[in-house]
């Protein structure tokens, strides 16, 4: 029998040649007339079924309520095989042909093939990332971990070493550091800290290794990827990272020893930004993040480490840009905020501009304003586009004083109006990137006092994650305009507007969504499965946007939010069916929590 299905793809394809090949000699065609019933609750079932052609539901024992719909190759019913009983009823609505693949079959593969297996028995996340690391295969870049072969074993010396010693120890030893054990502390002093130290300062070859050591050491553990290593040392803006196990030292990991276990450009983007004397060697840049990001989305790499290093990079890069145009004198005198998904932490292509900036209360407005406008046009040449909203610093509704700001928020979550309730939300997720953070402090508590947060109002500010519908029908399909679906509004933003208004009620002071759910999940808002639930179905969600962006020919692909389905393989389809009712089930809870039907 020829089969007609593709079974090169997820799950099927985690199967060898082997036993793929001995999968299609077990599997029986099945024809159901419309109207039959396939299985019913409380049934045993033969196996698993694998739709052809028809369309199958599944719903409870009397039909009432419908949970889901199964078209061509999807999958159904696992469960019942696995736990041998079906919970639901699952009925032909049309005729339908299905590939049955025996019960006995399938638990042979289950125990014949890891990764098969654990498929079938796991939850949304580990679906995907099955799915991803088949599908791109995974590369070294994101398995490779800190371990004996890439870290180098620590040379110490005293504190009491002169610098003259320290310098032959590393042409002794082949380093380019040494650490530094002092009575009380450890420190590091570098190759570049003796050249300076002695030809730029006012130290000579006899001095103290301790007088020009640097103690805030920043450490990573051994075991962990090397991605992370990377991601901290261009966070910290360095070339080396102390590596601890159970509390100690164990050595140094190098930024060149790792470049030599994979390859990667986010270095060389980080030290052009730090390098970059003008604004046209930041665009330079800049204009390499989008393929960086293709890279490492190619190599298998995972969206939240994406997310974490391409935000570590694009704040770096705003940085050094203010730096460039705001003179010293008024660095400290302003605080540069970024908001929406950048203040989150989880834009990944540029999008549209989103920012504000607080001023000092006593600050001269007219004397800012020109450096504004040259911000904004730098951010431009970078590949931002300003914010159709108007959400941007160099307009006067973003532009305030300590002060004035705190009023603003006030009137902001007193108005129980929508417009005023999303700029609240938008200015919630603000992150300082510029100047003086600590301007930012006051700002920021002013919406966190309980005289704020009442009930009213935090049902008020919650309310807009359920202006969009989710994209599945009442039968639980997926429901598409034209072939594609807008996956943020059906998607991203109930998630993130939901997690972000319980953020807000119970005074979390965190804007990356991820760890919103993680500090509510601990307070016990939310329960195991829904957190976990979650946080899977955004990943999901920004993975797969993000794969259809970079395929797109445009000028700004970070743009755009809809999802083609067609493009999708059916694996894809499912999940994606899978994430969407998890986004429908958490708009539910807010509806009870806040008791939004009276709304």
């Amino acid at each position: 029998m020829t089969i007609q299905i593709n079974l090169h793809q997820p799950p099927f394809s985690f199967l060898s040649e082997q036993q793929l090949e001995w999968l299609t000699k077990r599997l029986d065609l099945v024809f159901f007339a419309a109207g039959a019933v396939i299985l019913d609750e409380g049934d045993a079932s033969p196996g698993v079924y694998i739709v052809y052609k028809g369309v199958v539901e599944e719903t409870d024992k009397n039909g009432h309520q419908v949970f889901s719909q199964y078209g061509k190759e999807d999958i159904f019913d696992v469960r019942a095989v696995l736990e041998s009983s079906c919970k639901h009823r699952y009925t032909a609505i049309e005729e339908t042909l299905c590939y049955l693949l025996r019960a006995k079959d399938f638990i042979q593969l289950l125990d014949e093939s890891s990764d098969f297996s654990i498929y079938f028995k796991t939850d949304l996340g580990t679906q995907e990332e099955l799915v991803e690391q088949r599908g791109n295969g995974v590369s070294e870049f994101i398995l490779a971990r800190i371990d004996e072969d890439s870290v180098r074993p620590p040379v110490y010396v005293t504190g009491q070493t002169s610098l003259a010693r320290v310098a032959t120890i590393m042409e002794e030893q082949k380093y380019d550091a040494v650490l530094v054990r002092t009575a009380r502390q450890i420190g590091i002093v570098t190759g570049t800290d003796l050249l300076r130290a002695t030809l730029l300062g006012d130290k000579t070859k006899q001095s103290k290794v301790a007088d020009i050591a640097q103690f805030d050491l920043v450490e990573v553990k051994y075991g962990d990827f090397l991605f992370s290593a990377l991601l901290k040392m261009t966070q910290h803006h360095i070339e080396r990272v102390i590596v601890t196990r159970d509390g100690d030292i164990v050595g140094m990991l190098e930024l060149m020893d790792m470049l030599s276990v994979f390859s990667t450009h986010s270095h060389v983007i980080a030290m052009r930004v730090e390098q970059a004397k003008t604004l046209k060697e930041l665009v330079v840049a800049a204009r390499r993040l989008e393929v960086l990001i293709d890279s490492l989305s190619g190599q298998g790499v995972k969206v939240v480490a994406i997310m974490e290093l391409i935000t570590t990079l694009n704040r770096r890069l705003m940085e050094r840009a203010f730096e460039l145009i705001f003179p010293k004198r008024l660095q400290s005198s302003v605080c540069i905020l970024v908001l929406g998904s950048e203040g989150r932490g989880e834009q990944i292509l540029k999008t549209d501009q989103d920012n504000a900036i607080i001023l000092q209360n006593e600050h001269d407005r007219e004397a800012v304003l020109p450096l504004l406008q040259n911000l904004h046009q730098a951010l431009l040449d970078f590949g931002y586009p300003p914010c159709p909203g108007g959400v941007m610093f160099i307009n006067d509704s973003w532009i305030n004083t300590v002060d004035g700001w705190v009023g603003k928020v006030q009137r902001w979550m007193r108005s129980g109006r929508p417009e005023p309730m999303m700029n609240m939300a938008i200015f919630m997720d603000a992150e300082p990137v510029c100047g003086n953070r600590e301007l930012f402090v006051p700002v920021k508590a002013s919406w966190q006092t309980e005289a704020l947060r009442s009930s009213m109002t935090s049902a008020w500010f919650a309310k807009p994650a359920l202006q969009f519908e989710t994209p599945l029908t009442f039968l639980g399909k997926i429901r598409e305009d034209h072939g594609t679906i807008d996956i943020k509004k059906g998607g991203i933003f109930p998630l993130v507007h939901g997690v972000r208004a319980l953020a807000f009620e119970y005074a979390i002071s965190e804007c990356n969504t991820l760890e919103r759910l993680d500090k509510l999940h601990a307070l016990n808002v939310l329960d195991d499965e829904t957190t976990q639930g979650l946080k899977d179905a955004l990943l999901f969600f920004l993975r797969t946007r993000l794969r259809q962006q970079l395929e797109q020919e445009s000028d700004n692909p970070g743009l755009s939010q809809q999802l083609k389905l067609d493009s999708l393989r059916s694996v894809d389809r499912s999940l994606l069916r899978h994430a969407l009712h998890r986004v429908k089930k958490f708009k539910q809870l807010l509806v009870n929590h806040y008791h939004l039907e009276s709304f």
